[in-house]
């Protein structure tokens, strides 16, 4: 223990580790300020009452402290629906799947008769394209109950953009940890 009274202890051996005796909120805002890469997919695990309470207020003090360009949040639900996904992060960052744009000059989209439909796949490529363009950014996803595939959503993460953060939400740690293989898991207490 530190001066501070403060332990350290891993979780499941996984690499996520989290610190015992400090403040819920206070260990989200460490780990959202950290620079460290290997360290951008943070789990928090908890009651769903707490785990947004705790995400709304340490959105707040992100965003006063001018931690990321932009935050963006998401629903994931028990089955996620990954074109429902993309568009609310799409939306959130200025992209609008639905515009009616010329783009015949890219391969992004298939075009049907006169309607032009992007599927999944090609809605990704733009969505983490136009993530890309942000410096930083934290991406929220509420209601995880297991594995989501995050390129196919179209969010970058690690080596492939340092500056994304992404801050999943769970009752179930086994989600986080396990299927998610999340870089820091916070387990939020009741109190």
């Amino acid at each position: 223990m530190d001066a501070m009274g403060e332990q350290m202890a891993t979780t499941g051996g996984l690499g996520a580790s989290y610190i015992l005796g400090m403040d819920d909120r206070e260990q989200i805002m460490i780990a959202l300020r950290k620079k460290d890469q290997g360290e951008n997919i943070i789990g928090l695990c908890g009651p769903d009452k707490i785990v947004k309470h705790s995400v709304k207020t340490s959105r707040r003090k992100a965003e006063r402290d001018q931690l990321f360009q932009k935050i963006v949040t998401a629903t994931v639900t028990k089955k996620p629906d990954i074109s429902k996904i993309q568009t609310q992060i799409g939306i959130a960052i200025g992209l609008n799947f639905d515009d009616k744009i010329d783009l015949s000059e890219t391969s992004c989209c298939v075009c049907y008769g006169n309607n032009k439909r992007m599927t999944t796949a090609e809605r990704a490529l733009l969505l983490c394209a136009k993530i890309k363009k942000l410096q930083t950014v934290l991406v929220v996803l509420y209601d995880l109950h297991g594995r989501l595939d995050l390129g196919e959503i179209g969010i970058p993460f690690g080596e492939d953009h340092n500056g994304c953060k992404i801050l999943l939400t769970s009752t179930s740690s086994e989600a986080l940890s396990k299927h998610m293989k999340v870089d820091k898991l916070i387990q939020l207490s009741e109190t």
